[in-house]
């Protein structure tokens, strides 16, 4: 292989790794000009955002403007993570925003690795209102055997923990479930304190069928809304169980495929101002992605004079 598809390989590669971070829908309800004043009110909205998140205990909503200016903004951190954390994620979610979709009138981001906020914006009111659109899927493809009792008893279980949810005055629940003597499923579901129990109910129970229908044979995973967001997993996240010690689960568990965990990201069409878009990643170690950084710079430090490697990397980056 040449080393002009070597590069290319790689870094489409490690392009694809980094794309895991966080994931933007934005919406076909119409565009604003750059320094319209909608763009301005827009970007007050998602500054105010940020800075307000932490201090009301990481959901917070505004409105700014009027008229046909008029940006609601809103913005929770899943889990009540420690400041720090939602901070960044907020922040790193708002980039993506601003990157993704500059200058459309409603957008929302799920930020995060894996998603653990959430930023919306739009030209309209919808606080409080239950949108079940766009929704995210996100699932490991090691493989769990479908036709195991036990996981099948294990989130008969789960519209369980969806009641629990959304009659808890925080909207929040995280419980294990035993799947068998051995291993544990971690569940997690919370919705945004702005929508009512029933509301919030549904958009949980649908965010379990939704995982049912699509995903379910995988091992581990998550399914996000504007209103709520539902994971699970083999083994403890977000710091919710800090009553468990277990490490993860073993590669040799009968029922878990040990292939390596590459991980699909889908964004599904709801309503019609939605826009439908799926990408496929693939998760690396970090201690192989500085392995084909090295190699990278190896191949440009000791690569002939005469190879024109510089125009291949620009039309690699322009694709994306």
């Amino acid at each position: 292989m040449g080393s002009k598809t070597t590069i290319s390989l790689l870094l489409h590669f490690i392009f694809l790794s980094i794309t895991l971070t966080d994931a933007q829908n934005c919406y076909n309800t119409g565009n604003f000009t750059a320094n319209s004043t909608y763009a301005k009110n827009r970007d007050l909205v998602l500054r105010s955002l940020a800075s307000n998140v932490t201090a009301n205990g990481g959901f917070y909503n505004t409105t700014i403007g009027s008229g046909n200016d008029t940006v609601y903004g809103l913005v929770h951190c899943m889990a009540s993570p420690p400041a720090a954390n939602c901070s960044s994620c907020v922040n790193y979610a708002i980039q993506g925003l601003m990157t993704a979709c500059p200058h459309q009138k409603e957008a929302i981001s799920w930020g995060g690795n894996p998603f653990q906020c959430i930023v919306h914006y739009a030209n309209r009111y919808f606080f409080g209102s239950l949108e079940l659109s766009p929704t995210l899927a996100l699932y490991n493809t090691g493989k769990i055997d479908a036709t195991f009792a036990q996981f099948d008893q294990a989130w008969s279980g789960f519209t369980d923990i969806v009641t629990r949810a959304s009659t808890n005055s925080s909207r929040l629940a995280a419980e294990t479930t035993d799947l068998s003597s051995t291993q544990k499923i971690y569940v997690f579901m919370q919705c945004t304190p702005d929508v009512s129990q029933s509301n919030c109910g549904e958009c949980l129970q649908k965010s379990v069928d939704y995982y049912r229908d699509c995903c379910y044979k995988y091992q581990g995973g998550l399914v996000g809304t504007p209103n709520c967001f539902f994971r699970w997993d083999l083994y403890p996240y977000y710091d919710l169980f800090p009553q468990v010690t277990s490490p993860s689960p073993s590669p040799s568990t009968p029922f878990i495929d040990s292939s390596p965990p590459p991980t699909s990201i889908t964004i599904t069409k709801g309503k019609e101002n939605t826009t439908s878009r799926t990408v496929i990643v693939t998760t690396v170690p970090t201690a192989i992605l500085l392995a084909l950084v090295i190699l990278i710079l190896a191949i440009f430090r000791f690569r002939k004079p005469k190879q024109k490697v510089k125009s291949k990397l620009l039309l690699i980056g322009s694709s994306y």
